[in-house]
């Protein structure tokens, strides 16, 4: 599948609507990003920027907070991620950088050649990517539209970039069951995740990160 091998395109986007008729706060607040049907809020920390394998840990993190999350639902095997789609999955460009001139005319016509088949190959490959895109259902959330699709919580780990095939994380996350919810945003690092107070102690207690309860009227943090 486009994103993500193991997941599927949902079959539609009624199972994300329940998001925005269930959110309270304005756009930039906590209450804005998660739903409000949860007893309490939990931000956990992105790492630390100066880590040297910062996006491995960011992926970890996202993998522990699925594993316990599939102690805490009904419905471990059927989850939803959403992720946004302005991402720009579909104009993904190769860069060459060559530090020396070229020696002879041969050489400089050579290099235009790779150039001209590089530029052909992104526009090949990025309207695949784009018309695959295409098939998928999309949901809305105030300033931003998401795809939609469904696996196993597990499946949080087997996202990916549809153009580089490096891991991607999901912008929103929850059970079939609603009975947590996980939202960060292009704009910050950090998770902010709605769940009862056994799971969100678990989370707390067992994350490498820092993290506090945050109320909804909370303004979102921006992080670089």
């Amino acid at each position: 599948m486009i994103l993500g091998d193991g997941l599927r395109p949902a079959d539609g986007a009624a199972s994300a609507e329940w998001i925005g008729e269930a959110l309270r706060g304005p756009d930039g607040t906590v209450g804005g990003l998660v739903p409000d049907r949860y007893p309490a809020i939990l931000r956990v920390h992105a790492p630390e920027p100066a880590l040297e394998e910062w996006w491995a840990e960011y992926r970890a993190l996202y993998e522990l907070v699925a594993s316990i999350g599939e102690r805490h639902t009904s419905t471990p095997d059927r989850a939803w991620f959403g992720v946004w789609e302005g991402h720009g999955f579909d104009n993904t460009t190769t860069h060459i950088a060559w530090w020396d001139p070229p020696p002879d005319e041969g050489a400089r016509r050579a290099r235009l050649a790779e150039q001209a088949r590089l530029r052909e190959e992104d526009q090949r490959r990025n309207a695949a990517i784009r018309a695959a895109l295409a098939e998928l259902p999309r949901f809305d959330r105030p300033n931003r539209t998401y795809f939609l699709l469904e696996g196993p919580v597990a499946g949080v780990s087997r996202l990916h970039d549809p153009g580089l095939r490096d891991w991607r994380n999901p912008d929103l996350f929850w059970p079939d069951d609603r009975r947590w919810f996980v939202a960060t945003d292009v704009d910050f690092w950090s998770l902010y995740i709605g769940g009862e107070d056994d799971f969100l102690a678990e989370v707390a207690a067992s994350v490498p990160t820092p993290s506090e309860s945050v109320p909804p009227d909370r303004l979102l943090e921006i992080e670089d």
